[in-house]
């Protein structure tokens, strides 16, 4: 009995099948752990996003009782404090060749950075539950160092000069009544925290304060 002439051909294409379902197969596995992946970055950089608001409170909390005085008016840079911000700073310490002051998050001297100053940062915090290691740097918003109230000197400054009217009548409920404000005037302080994290997470932030 002769072989039917297209038997061999349902076979043929029944492998050809098998072969685009592995490879349909593998291609799934392949995107679902792709998204896993990018899932898990996420919470990492998430989770050293969060962790960056401890060194900045860090920060504000050693500023605090110096505000007032004159030890502020130099530059600090064992704690990581400058009285002025530079020109063509680099807070990420990588190569930027446009940059002529750059941060040494690593301890390292700046090694790799094509700029031509290298600064301190404040000695590194304690790290997290999560494994993220923290350091800051603070730079007062003026031009130069020194007072700011030197005429030399020019700082970004807030001011607030609201007065409370302070006439209340018996019987009538007044809020702020006792509040009294008078003109005062604060400088401005950057702070920028670097975190790193588990898988090499590494994430900058700034933030804008006055006292």
């Amino acid at each position: 009995m002769k072989p039917h002439p297209h038997a061999g051909s349902g076979l043929l294409v029944a492998l050809v099948m098998l072969v685009i379902m592995s490879l349909g197969a593998i291609s799934l596995v392949r995107a679902v752990s792709t998204g896993r992946m990018v899932a898990a970055n996420l919470a990492l950089r998430q989770a050293a996003v969060l962790a960056s608001d401890t060194a900045t409170e860090a920060a504000i909390e050693w500023l605090k009782p110096l505000v007032t005085t004159a030890y502020l008016y130099a530059d600090q840079p064992d704690k990581g404090y400058y009285a002025n911000v530079p020109n063509g700073l680099d807070i990420t310490g990588l190569d930027a060749t446009e940059s002529t002051v750059t941060i040494d998050w690593e301890s390292d001297g700046c090694k790799g950075s094509s700029a031509t100053t290298c600064v301190k940062a404040s000695p590194v915090l304690d790290a997290d539950v999560a494994g993220n290691v923290m350091r800051y740097t603070i730079h007062r918003l003026c031009r130069a160092a020194g007072s700011p109230q030197s005429s030399a000197n020019s700082c970004l400054i807030f001011s607030n000069n609201l007065t409370a009217n302070s006439n209340s009548k018996r019987g009538q409920l007044s809020y702020g009544a006792s509040s009294r404000f008078t003109l005062s005037a604060a400088v401005y302080y950057r702070i920028t925290v670097r975190t790193r994290g588990p898988r090499n997470t590494t994430v900058f932030t700034q933030t804008l304060i006055h006292f």
